[in-house]
């Protein structure tokens, strides 16, 4: 009998991801490119599981993490394979959103056109993450067409919004979904061309805040005070905010990070005219949240150490900032490095790469959260693509680095499907 990773051919994930790039699901429009892939699925006798969960419902969920990008509706596609006996659950998923490609003429090609020059398919998106989507797909594949021979389940599941907030993935999480282990194929290749494993994440939340000033003529400047000049008191604030939170984390994968928690002041609007002092400002920041904290202890923690540095100013302790939460995310998240589920990968990628793969923690946030924090699903970030070609022009991913991930994925799954599942759960994922 042929073993599955044969099943995995690499003109297909090429055409594969060709097709994928050529959708352009910038986040908030991902409704074609989720029915293009559930649509791929019905070839397969697998059971399909397809929905729009609206945002009105996400919003009445406790778990809620925020959103930026308004939208109606949140698609949702998962599919599953059931072998022909009882055993483990493994999960795949990935998230179908991409940024917006920003200013075309700083892209050598169209944005969404796919090109492929030698190993490389380049377009927005091919990097994070839809070169890992179809890594995973091509795993599903080759289980789906070489028979039902194993036990346990694969469960395949594309989700939108991870670059808003994880919505598409407590969309998932509330339809119902549950694994024994979980594999997230975002981009992890470092420099040495081998993707890394990826066992923890820094959390991010998204804040505004409000700073109140007081309007007077400009020539007349001394008579008025500027939220601009009082913003940058704040942002003292926020700087002695990032240097103590870094300065006290402990663990060592996160401390190989220059900034493992990076706090960024992402826009700012203000004033009406020139020649007026500006009476307001209003300035959208992201917040990192630390591998010990959840996100209510990190915005407590930032909302205290703000208060604390302006308490000795006299306008800002009468007219402190307003700080509101825009989207939260799920936080950091971390999977033990002795779970079962490191070593089959570990073991399957040496297999592939023919080297061994890093353990790393990532100084930015995923969809693990979700899955570790609301699921309580052990999880593994493990993918083709480079973060550091991620959100940029001109982004692109190796063929065959995509083509060899599929083959770690098909061989872990195998690994994982062979365990009981209270091996899966002797050792559980720290939230």
């Amino acid at each position: 009998m042929a073993r599955r990773t044969s099943y995995v051919d690499i003109d297909r994930i090429r055409d594969r991801l060709v097709s994928l790039i050529r959708i352009p699901s910038v986040t908030g429009e991902e409704d074609a490119v989720v029915s293009h892939i559930a649509t791929w699925m019905q070839q397969f006798d697998a059971e399909i599981d397809y929905w729009n969960d609206g945002i009105a419902a996400l919003q009445r969920d406790p778990r809620y993490p925020g959103h930026e990008v308004e939208r109606a509706w949140a698609p949702v596609v998962v599919g599953v394979l059931r072998g022909e006996q009882p055993g483990p659950t493994v999960l795949l998923t990935g998230h179908v959103d991409v940024v917006p490609p920003g200013d075309y003429s700083r892209w050598r090609d169209e944005p969404f056109s796919g090109v492929t020059r030698g190993d490389r398919v380049y377009g927005c998106g091919a990097s994070d993450m839809k070169g890992g989507m179809v890594a995973a797909m091509a795993c599903f594949e080759a289980f789906a067409e070489s028979g039902r021979n194993f036990p346990g389940r694969i469960i395949l599941a594309a989700v939108p919004a991870e670059e808003d907030s994880g919505l598409g993935t407590l969309a998932a999480i509330r339809g119902g979904w549950q694994a024994d282990a979980c594999i997230i194929p975002e981009p992890t290749t470092g420099a040495s061309g081998v993707p890394e494993l990826v066992v923890a994440h820094a959390g991010a939340m998204s804040l505004k805040i409000k700073v109140p000033g007081k309007s007077a003529h400009a020539s007349k400047r001394l008579q008025g005070e500027s939220a601009l000049d009082h913003f940058l008191t704040i942002y003292q604030a926020m700087r002695e905010d990032e240097r103590a939170l870094n300065e006290r984390e402990n663990h060592p994968l996160m401390k190989v990070h220059p900034l493992p928690y990076a706090t960024n002041v992402g826009t700012i609007h203000g004033g009406l005219w020139s020649s007026s002092v500006m009476d307001q400002l209003e300035a959208q920041v992201r917040v990192g949240v630390a591998l010990d904290e959840t996100i209510d202890q990190a915005e407590e923690r930032f909302r205290n150490t703000i208060m604390e540095y302006i308490k000795d100013d006299p306008w800002l302790r009468d007219n402190p900032p307003v700080i509101t939460r825009l989207a939260s995310g799920f936080g950091s998240a971390q999977t033990r490095e002795d779970h079962p589920l490191v070593a089959a990968l570990a073991e399957s990628a040496e297999e592939e790469f023919r080297a061994s793969p890093g353990i790393a923690a990532a100084p930015y946030g995923c969809d693990m959260s979700g899955w570790v924090r609301l699921a309580g699903v052990p999880t593994v970030v493990y993918g083709p693509g480079e973060i550091d070609l991620a959100h940029a022009p001109n982004e692109s991913i190796s063929l065959e680095a995509t083509y060899k991930t599929a083959r770690t994925l098909v061989k872990t799954t195998e690994r994982l499907l062979d365990m009981d599942r209270e091996s899966l759960s002797l050792l559980k994922s720290e939230a």
